[in-house]
């Protein structure tokens, strides 16, 4: 299921043209804008907050989500992605930030996004620790989650509201089909060109259509200027917190925990998709993008308005059109920034017909599904990862469903057991540490790591198959695959002497887990390949062969470079 090299064009160091950049990049925009500018509106009007500030609010999640679009695609210092990640308005906050305009107005949901920030720096921090727990299984999972949670969200605009003139129409069916048959059936059956084009296609469809059955009104945006200034006024902060607001920052908290898992998978689809070789996950790249997202929630906290996420959909587009290029990201990102300033065309964007948008986020979500699944399957399915997958999405469609007992919760756990993604997303983190905790029981010990002491790593194997009661035939196994890596750290390369190496071992279910890590950046061990001729292998080949062959030995291999620390972990039967 993996993204066939062919199909992407530009890679995300590739660099586009601009004329192309510029078009893919309002792909983009149009497929988000809405969402951004919207959102804050919505909460203001829920929460009986002024006007001017639910105005402001509306253009400052514009430039807000661009700036932090900027710092995801360019990745300045440790703050970023340094991918095509785009930015924006966070529906996983809708109904805690509901609440929370309500207590204390836009103000304080300003205040208590800055507040909530570090709890994401403090999960990339110790993502290290982490990574047994959110793992690709649970960022497919939430991935999946996100699918399901945009199919009610794509009903809804496509149907229309009640009270609306083409509610229940055949106007919106015929609308919406147009924009999902035209952006799924070029995707499925056009060539690259057209594969490339087909989310503009589709979106143009979709309005084409709409124009022609009467519900789009070109005329209507020309009473809007093409620039103008901030409408509304800044809501500032409140320094007034009190013992009240504690079970609105606890709401808050948590789902910035569940939005972090979710940067987490995000983090993880856009590495996919981004590059035309396979390549492993860097973690580097996942504490990147935490760092940029937590960033995200202080620069919407300062703005004034709701805190943001990273988005799912974009990589969707990323893998029909085959363009990753970073150009791409950067040109989207100046033109969030932009849009706010141009009443007529924000106005557009925003007055999109919602069965256009309905349609078109349908087939987005249908696009998005196999990347949450090649996700999962990338470390296979065992008894306990499937009972993971399906637990948390029968939890997440029951929170998503709103009918399950509802109005029985307080508020400060009715914020989140209403979104399927926070809900089946914290059942996933929760069951994968409860997998980690009832396999941690085995071996851990530490060699310093130079050659003279292969006899102190041996004498620690044999005591691994003494306490774990292995077979000799195990034991022996496990002892050339230790072996191996330790003699590749001391090697060129390493640093013997240096830095002691850590070794976990534990047995669950008659399979070895080990774990080894070392204080240094090591080269990828996937890299090594067999020599194709051993009779004509060269020296460097011939010191490399151990490793070739200790890759046949061991299965489920990964290797993970966090914080300058190198993390190999590997099952062997």
């Amino acid at each position: 299921m993996s993204l066939d090299s062919s199909n992407l064009l530009y890679e995300v160091n590739d660099k586009t043209p601009l004329w192309l950049a510029l078009i893919m990049g309002i792909q983009h925009v149009m497929l988000i804008y809405s969402e951004i500018s919207l959102l804050p509106v919505i909460i203001g009007r829920h929460a009986g907050a002024p006007m001017e500030h639910i105005l402001f609010a509306s253009c400052a999640a514009g430039v807000a989500s661009g700036i932090t679009t900027l710092i995801q695609v360019l990745r300045f210092g440790r703050f970023g992605a340094g991918y095509t990640l785009f930015m924006g308005s966070s529906a996983a906050y809708l109904a805690g930030s509901i609440a929370t305009v309500k207590a204390g107005g836009f103000p304080l949901l300003a205040t208590l996004s800055i507040l909530v920030a570090p709890i994401e720096i403090l999960m990339a921090y110790f993502l290290r620790h982490l990574r047994h727990i959110i793992t690709p299984t649970v960022g497919g999972a939430i991935l999946l989650l996100v699918v399901l949670s945009l199919v009610p969200v794509s009903i809804n605009e496509w149907v229309g509201e009640k009270g609306q003139n083409f509610y229940n129409s055949w106007e919106n069916l015929l609308t919406g089909l147009a924009a999902v048959s035209i952006l799924l059936g070029l995707s499925l059956f056009g060539n690259r060109f057209l594969r490339l084009w087909c989310p503009l296609i589709g979106m143009a469809g979709g309005l084409f259509t709409a124009w022609i059955l009467g519900q789009f009104q070109f005329h209507a945006l020309l009473a809007h200027p093409w620039l103008g200034a901030f409408p509304g006024t800044w809501p500032g902060l409140t320094f007034d917190l009190n013992i009240d607001y504690v079970p609105l920052f606890a709401a808050l908290a948590v789902l910035t925990v569940i939005n972090g898992v979710q940067a987490i998978g995000n983090s993880m689809a856009v590495q996919k998709v981004s590059h035309r070789e396979p390549r492993p996950i860097n973690y580097n790249v996942i504490q990147g993008t935490m760092y940029g997202d937590a960033l995200g929630n202080v620069i919407s906290g300062f703005a004034g308005t709701i805190p943001n996420e990273t988005y799912s959909e974009n990589i969707s587009v990323q893998k029909i059109t085959g363009v990753a290029s970073r150009t791409v990201g950067v040109c989207g990102a100046i033109m969030l920034i932009a849009l706010p300033f141009s009443p007529k065309m924000s106005m557009a964007l925003v007055n999109l017909p919602s069965p256009v948008f309905g349609g078109f986020l349908m087939g987005l979500a249908a696009m998005m599904l196999p990347s949450g699944l090649e996700l999962i399957f990338s470390r296979g399915i065992t008894h306990r990862s499937g009972l993971l997958l399906g637990i948390s999405l029968c939890v997440g469609i029951a929170a998503e469903s709103g009918h399950f007992f509802p109005d029985l919760f307080p508020l400060s756990l009715r914020v989140f057991l209403d979104s399927g993604v926070a809900a089946g997303g914290l059942a996933a983190v929760i069951l994968s540490l409860l997998f980690y905790l009832t396999e941690r029981r085995g071996y851990t010990t530490s060699v310093p790591a130079g050659l003279d002491n292969l006899p102190v790593l041996a004498d620690h194997i044999s005591q691994v198959g003494n306490k774990l009661d292995l077979p000799q035939e195990q034991i022996q196994r496990l002892q050339l695959a230790c072996e191996e890596i330790f003699v590749h750290i001391t090697g060129p390369g390493g640093g013997e002497g240096e830095n002691a190496l850590a070794l976990r071992i534990n047995l669950y279910e008659g399979e070895l887990r080990v774990e080894m890590i070392y204080g240094k950046r090591l080269a990828n061990l996937k890299d090594v390949k067999m020599p194709e001729n051993l009779m004509a292998a060269d020296e460097a080949e011939l010191e490399r062969l151990g490793l070739a062959l200790f890759r046949n030995v061991v299965h489920d291999l990964h290797q993970a470079v966090i914080s300058r620390t190198t993390y190999i972990w590997f099952k062997m039967e």
